[in-house]
């Protein structure tokens, strides 16, 4: 270990901040194993840049932004896209790689949670969506972290919720909680 590095700080850090980065990696990727690797990338960015990170107190922050770029970077990659089992037998006969192009029967949502209907999304609304929904992240911090405007995230955020809401009110798993696609609204009516 480097002299400018503490490692308890660190360590106490990355035991704490670990288990909330793969549920948001899981979230976004809906692989537990990959969600371990990536988380396991970050907390090795954030190792590296320690020092610079405990003196700025936004390690969390910080380590968050890492695994969401991360993430995106990956998702841009052709290796990384595959396809995706598909949802019940009478959707045997779709094409698409793409999970959103099968039409869902009622069968299929009965079986589908919040997490799996998560991945029928396109990507930039499932990122939306587990930023603003799951981290609880304003809308401005998720367009800076998704480099693009408030207006964007609002939208996407607005489809996706519609998206999940739909799917969910048709058949509601049980046991499954739901609270996170609640409408956002202070009493004041205005948006976080």
């Amino acid at each position: 270990m480097s002299k400018d590095i503490d490692g308890a700080a660190f360590d106490a850090f990355a035991g704490t901040a670990m288990p909330r980065l793969r549920q948001l990696a899981y979230a976004w990727c809906h692989d537990w194993h990959h969600s371990d690797d990536v988380v396991q990338d970050t907390m090795e960015r954030v190792y590296a840049a320690w020092p610079r990170v405990r003196r700025g107190g936004e390690e969390y922050a910080y380590a968050r932004t890492t695994l969401v770029r991360r993430l995106i970077s990956e998702d841009r990659r052709a290796w990384r896209r595959h396809e995706t089992a598909i949802l019940d037998d009478t959707a045997a006969g779709a094409t698409s790689a793409h999970p959103s192009a099968v039409e869902l029967t009622g069968s299929s949502v009965e079986r589908l949670d919040a997490m799996d209907l998560l991945r029928l999304l396109p990507p930039r609304q499932r990122a939306v969506a587990v930023l603003r929904f799951l981290e609880d992240l304003p809308v401005s911090d998720v367009a800076d972290l998704l480099h693009c405007s408030e207006g964007t995230v609002k939208s996407q955020a607005h489809h996706a919720r519609r998206f999940l809401q739909q799917h969910l009110s048709a058949s509601p798993p049980t046991g499954q909680d739901t609270t996170f696609l609640a409408d956002q609204h202070f009493p004041d009516g205005a948006h976080r």
